[in-house]
């Protein structure tokens, strides 16, 4: 039966359902609206919000494509699609749209930065993670050949499921989510190869024989304990995922922080170079809580400087964040 209501009627039948929690009940309001009219954006956006909230996030996905194809200053519509793709395994997709979400928000003084900030911090970790296992690949052949395991056992379940159920998207997440279990298993795993109990070291630590007599001479001699320099310096790389603690981190660009500056009327610290560039675009508010702030408003963090300066001696790998 043809409705008699119009698009924004039905929206807003939508948006009723949406606050009661019937999810399902908007998304057809919803999907009735764009049926009305296919080229407003808000109607997509309010249904990947749903999908979203329903775990439905392939579905997510479309609809979100389509609000940023119709509105690319959508705030919502990327922030939305990168909460989706990081669901989906896909964090370094989830980063660029999240970041772009990020910066829309602070150019429209966002309601909800603090929401885009946490997640995108989560989508910047899990970029890295993900960068780190194709490290652990370089350096180990058991790594790459173990983990190589799981992820085809992982994609054989995931092809076998059947994508017309109406718990695809349930089975799914939990394949995704055994996967990501088993891989931090075998880094744990690794770990512990790595720095063994002391008293296990003497039955796995490999015993040369002693040498034999040469007649070499002593630069020919010398070689073999370059070699062996060369190789005990590539042992030393480090076999599991290296992790940055978040309070290291520049709230504007999810960088490792030198010069840290705190907020002394939110509290919240940034790299000082990053925060005084965004007050250069005119933008005289703190980007995370949205309060009022200007350049007189922030003092340096020195034991926050001293922490980083102390992790990052010990971390030099940190810089590349």
């Amino acid at each position: 039966m043809t409705s008699n209501l119009t698009a924004e009627q039905h929206k807003l039948k939508g948006n009723d359902y949406f606050k009661t929690k019937a999810y399902d009940d908007a998304i057809q309001e919803y999907s009735t609206a764009i049926v009305k009219d296919p080229k407003i954006a808000v109607y997509y956006c309010n249904r990947a919000n749903c999908y979203l909230k329903l775990e439905r996030y392939s579905k997510v996905v479309n609809d979100c494509e389509r609000v940023v194809e119709l509105d690319p200053k959508s705030v919502k519509g990327y922030y939305f699609l990168g909460k989706a793709q990081l669901e989906l395994g896909r964090p370094s997709e989830a980063y660029s749209v999240l970041k772009r979400s990020y910066d829309l928000a602070l150019e429209q003084r966002s309601t909800f930065t603090k929401d885009i900030v946490m997640i995108l911090a989560e989508a910047k970790k899990q970029k890295w993670i993900e960068e780190e296992r194709v490290r652990l690949s370089g350096v180990s052949e058991t790594y790459r050949y173990l983990s190589d395991l799981v992820k085809q056992d992982i994609q054989r379940q995931m092809d076998a499921l059947d994508k017309d159920a109406s718990d695809y998207e349930d089975n799914a997440a939990n394949l995704r989510s055994e996967k990501e279990y088993r891989l931090q298993q075998l880094e744990t795993l690794l770990q512990r190869a790595e720095t063994p109990d002391e008293n296990v070291k003497p039955y796995i630590q490999r015993k040369d024989p002693p040498p034999e007599p040469s007649l070499k001479s002593k630069s020919e001699d010398e070689a073999p304990q370059v070699e062996q320099s060369q190789t005990e310096v590539q042992t030393k790389t480090p076999l599991h995922v290296r992790e940055i603690p978040d309070h290291f981190l520049d709230k504007i660009t999810f960088e490792f922080m030198h010069d840290p500056v705190i907020s002394t009327k939110s509290g919240i610290s940034y790299e000082r170079c990053t925060l005084l560039e965004h007050f250069s675009y005119g933008r005289m508010f703190d980007p995370v809580s949205q309060a009022p702030m200007t350049e007189r408003d922030i003092v340096p963090n020195r034991a926050l400087k001293e922490a980083c300066d102390d992790f990052l001696s010990k971390n030099g790998w940190a810089i590349d964040y």
